[in-house]
């Protein structure tokens, strides 16, 4: 298997080096790193990494801005936002902005890793520990109603399983599972599905995250 090329932007310079010679010694390919939005921006359009890993607070900007940035420009970019925050209005922002990814601070190296790699494999990844956040959020409003099926795809998903590994899985075609994950995030009004897999988990319509 090829390396995951990988760009990492993050304003603290210790935890990025850091952060760069663990992720280089589990076997990615770290092709740039950043400190701020305007260098990250050129960077990832420079080397358009396999999967970027931004911090969502540099300094006075935003990483979640800038992935909006990145994505309005080509929508097909890897993002994993990475956090020390836990507060739920930033939270939700963050899965709003397009991201594939949601990974912790506070967790062991080896969860930001794997966070990595299943979005570099065409999954999605949120944290564990955001479903307390989640599910306490003060803007729920209603629970849409889910097919036991659309449940059922949005959890694999939610594990970290990709689109055709969910067909696999099921015994069903890539696009009748397609048809379910637009369907279910048409009923969730979600814009993406990392945006879907927190509606569902937020309103109870699933029970399981990526371990």
């Amino acid at each position: 298997m090829q390396p995951i090329r990988l760009a990492l932007i993050e304003d603290h310079q210790a935890l990025r080096h850091g952060l760069e010679l663990l992720l280089g010694q589990q076997g990615c390919d770290v092709v740039g790193t950043a400190g701020g939005r305007d260098d990250g921006l050129e960077m990832v359009r420079s080397h358009e990494p396999d999967v970027t890993v931004i911090d969502i607070s540099l300094g006075e900007d935003s990483g979640i801005a800038l992935t909006r940035d990145l994505l309005r420009e080509d929508a097909r970019r890897n993002i994993v936002l990475y956090t020390g925050s836990s507060d739920t209005d930033v939270l939700l922002d963050g899965l709003d902005s397009g991201a594939r990814g949601y990974a912790l601070k506070e967790g062991a190296p080896a969860e930001l890793l794997e966070a990595i790699q299943v979005v570099a494999a065409g999954g999605t990844y949120v944290d564990p520990r955001l479903r307390s956040a989640l599910l306490s959020h003060r803007a729920t409003q209603r629970a849409a109603t889910l097919s036991a099926r659309e449940r059922e795809i949005i959890g694999l998903l939610a594990d970290g399983l990709t689109g055709d590994e969910v067909a696999d899985r099921l015994f069903l075609s890539t696009e009748t599972v397609k048809t379910h994950i637009r369907n279910a995030m048409a009923k969730l009004e979600a814009r993406n599905r990392v945006h879907a897999i927190a509606i569902a988990l937020r309103d109870g319509l699933i029970d399981r995250v990526a371990p």
